[in-house]
């Protein structure tokens, strides 16, 4: 596929458009209530709309001939990927925190729509597991997976591949404020470390779902800053 126009010309899209559609149609402060009263099923919509981009793209590589090792769509040897994604996301979480805390002594605001998001029931809890199975995969595939595997074949070197991919990850999660586009940036170019050393998308994925399981399973209670968490506009204790 190397020099393909259309496969470039897709992931150049994807990753101009992917932070464009967040933009314009991600949640905004002024859903709050909106997003609270109707968690799983914001959910099912998020899961839905990552299948059918990741399935698009998915498609365009099988049309264009575009390799499975191009972009990661392969299996090694198990252990050494678990090891790789238990790595990662230990790493990943530890970033997370970190850039929580830093940006709490710099007065940074994180996103009340990012609270709101977090299940607070055993039905949204399950919900939310299978979003992050579905964004885990949808998104490996499409950032640091196909985006990342065709942008290494034209640059020759896969890290302005991953510093791209990273930046564009990092803005569509535009809606979590600046504190978290640098939270998704950073993550997206320690999810890209495995991808790289391994070839495959495996660590990565697992890595993903593991860290957005750990969160959304009451990490987020340790995440968000005290007051954030007490506020009663947050919705952090008060509601079912």
């Amino acid at each position: 596929m190397s020099g393909d126009a259309i496969a470039i010309g897709v992931a150049a899209l994807l990753l101009a458009g992917l932070p464009l559609l967040t933009a314009r149609g991600g949640l905004t402060e002024e859903q709050l209530d909106d997003v609270r009263d109707a968690r799983t099923s914001v959910y099912l919509s998020a899961a839905i709309s990552l299948l059918f981009f990741s399935g698009i793209v998915y498609l365009v590589a099988l049309w264009r001939d575009v390799p499975p090792e191009v972009t990661g769509w392969t299996v090694g040897a198990p252990a050494p990927a678990f090891a790789w994604a238990a790595a990662t996301a230990a790493a990943g979480l530890a970033v997370i925190w970190l850039v929580v805390r830093i940006g709490t002594r710099l007065g940074l605001s994180e996103s009340l729509v990012s609270l709101a998001l977090m299940p607070r029931n055993g039905r949204e809890i399950a919900g939310f597991l299978l979003l992050a199975a579905v964004a885990a995969i949808g998104e490996e595939y499409l950032f640091r997976g196909y985006a990342q595997g065709v942008l290494t074949e034209v640059f020759g070197s896969p890290w302005p591949a991953v510093a791209i991919t990273s930046i564009s990850f990092g803005v569509s999660h535009g809606y979590q404020k600046l504190i978290g586009i640098v939270r998704a940036t950073l993550l997206g170019f320690l999810l890209a470390i495995p991808v790289v050393r391994t070839g495959s998308l495996f660590p990565a994925i697992v890595a993903h779902f593991w860290i957005n399981a750990a969160i959304g399973i009451g990490g987020w209670k340790f995440l968000y800053p005290e007051g954030m968490l007490r506020s009663g506009n947050a919705d952090a204790t008060n509601r079912p």
